[in-house]
């Protein structure tokens, strides 16, 4: 390399994992998924990876963490374990609305918070399953700068507090279906997991928490609240009777917005 040439700049990834003390399972899975996973994998795309136990510098521990996660290119959140500091830190990261990469142990359940996120799930002693990961971690990276908005829980409440508080017709109008939102999920969700549990007929469910559930449905899909799209990735694998339910939900929903005055 010449004289005066400089070295090209790389872009920072802090990860966000449970370590543990030291010579803990928990350290040394920490250690595995940092060495094999994630660091060849941003390293080969320009960036290079630190962890907080990784930070030399003298000082508060906690706000260089933070400093970290508000300055950094990418931030990599491992939730293995539901580690409280972790959930802290990655909070942090989702109010910013800055990129961000989620994983976690293979064998455990993402809690509610953050269910609807994108996660990577790995087995660190299967090497199928890293190399999988490794292949999920570099799409998600990659498709990060092709991504508009990057949408997270915290994201949407802040959002809504703003609509909130506007005093544009349409902005206060748009955050009520934003207010639908989540219910909305949890509607298809729990829908999504009684036909992966088998269930048979709409008639084995008629309770009033399924027919409130439905009659929501309805309704948000009568508004506009619920796209076509996501009514149409409910059908296929069900009972007759619940497509047909689906179907007849598409339609009558087809036909509300054909007659909403422009």
């Amino acid at each position: 390399m010449g004289e005066g040439s400089e070295q090209p700049t790389r872009r920072e990834c802090f990860v966000i994992a449970p370590i543990g003390p030291e010579g803990s399972e928990i350290r040394k899975r920490s250690d595995q998924i940092l060495k094999h996973v994630i660091r060849p994998v941003v390293e080969e795309r320009g960036f290079v990876a630190v962890r907080g136990d990784e930070i030399e510098r003298a000082g508060l521990i906690t706000s260089q963490v933070l400093d970290r996660i508000i300055r950094n290119d990418l931030v990599i959140a491992d939730l293995t374990d539901q580690n409280a500091n972790v959930f802290y830190e990655l909070a942090v990261r989702h109010a910013l609305r800055k990129p961000f990469v989620q994983l976690m142990a293979k064998d455990q359940q993402l809690p509610f918070d953050v269910q609807g996120m994108r996660t990577i799930l790995v087995d660190h002693t299967d090497l199928d399953s890293v190399h999988a990961a490794k292949e999920q971690l570099g799409r998600a990276i990659d498709a990060i700068g092709r991504e508009a908005d990057i949408v997270t829980p915290m994201s949407v409440a802040l959002t809504l507090q703003e609509l909130r508080g506007s005093s544009s017709p349409h902005e206060a109008g748009l955050s009520q279906v934003i207010e639908t939102l989540p219910q909305m999920m949890d509607i298809l969700q729990d829908l999504q997991r009684h036909l992966g549990a088998g269930v048979v007929g709409m008639a084995s469910t008629e309770d009033d928490d399924h027919r409130r559930l439905r009659t929501m449905v309805e309704s948000l899909a009568a508004r506009g609240g619920v796209t076509e799209d996501e009514l149409t990735g409910l059908l296929g694998g069900g009972s007759s009777k619940f497509e047909r339910w689906v179907e007849n939900v598409i339609q009558r929903a087809r036909g509300s917005n054909n007659h909403r005055p422009v």
